[in-house]
């Protein structure tokens, strides 16, 4: 069995359960308890599941540093990142998110557009992107050290008051069971009250949040959001009920 199969086969496993053992797999796949350890050594690395002893689970309650995040899959993000910037003009009014894949859009903007107003959470992505703009707002509120972006309560008040024309929007995780999550309320609050005041949000994904379980479960997507991913959703993943009403572009 080749090891891309039996990646497919753990990730599987975590997306239909809270966890699943070694011994599980080793009787599933046929192979030894090594094999199956380094596999979800690989798997972990990969921000797709979590080591724990004695197996692995999908379920996070902590996501990897900023700094980890935007190293991994950076091809991916770069193609969603191309593909988004395609679609805003200059002079348009964008609400961007915090994260990786969305301070990989800003990266863009920066380069190729003018004009912007902007508002975000976001430190890094605001000093990114200012260049490009010619109005910037900052979200206030409490500010979390570990991703420099504000969160709380008064953060989402401040947000309220503003309506954009796109919204770039991350997510925790998207998997078969519970679709997109996050890892903390805060965070899916403050993402859902962006998809409602911009008029075309963009969701964005990289294949890395692929089978990725948080802790949170995110209100449903609007009707009006588009799903950006830099490879074809998994067949479990794309054939979920919730998915069906929804745009989903890969970026290419």
């Amino acid at each position: 069995m080749l090891p891309s199969e039996r990646h497919a086969i753990i990730l599987n496993e975590v997306s239909r359960q809270p966890a699943v053992s070694i011994r599980t797999l080793t009787v599933l796949m046929g192979v030894s308890r090594e094999t199956v350890r380094k596999d979800i050594e690989t798997l972990a690395h990969q921000n797709k599941l979590q080591q724990v002893r004695g197996g692995a689970t999908g379920i996070l309650t902590q996501e990897p540093s900023i700094e980890d995040r935007s190293q991994t899959n950076a091809a991916g993000k770069a193609r969603i990142a191309e593909f988004v910037v395609r679609q805003i003009p200059d002079g348009a009014s964008i609400m961007i998110d915090c994260g990786s894949t969305t301070l990989a859009v800003a990266k863009r903007l920066a380069e190729t557009r003018n004009g912007l107003i902007i508002y975000t959470n976001d430190l890094k992505i605001a000093e990114t992107i200012a260049p490009a703009t010619r109005e910037l707002t900052l979200f206030g509120g409490r500010v979390v050290v570990s991703e420099m972006a504000t969160h709380g309560m008064e953060t989402i008040e401040n947000l309220t008051r503003y309506r954009a024309e796109y919204g770039l929007i991350g997510v925790g995780g998207l998997s078969e069971r519970a679709l997109f999550t996050d890892f903390t309320r805060e965070g899916a609050n403050l993402r859902h009250q962006m998809m409602l005041h911009t008029e075309l949000p963009f969701v964005l994904a990289d294949r890395s949040k692929f089978g990725v379980i948080g802790q949170v479960v995110m209100k449903p997507l609007p009707l009006a959001a588009t799903i950006v991913v830099d490879e074809a959703l998994p067949q479990q993943i794309a054939n979920a009920t919730d998915l069906a009403p929804h745009r989903v572009c890969i970026a290419n």
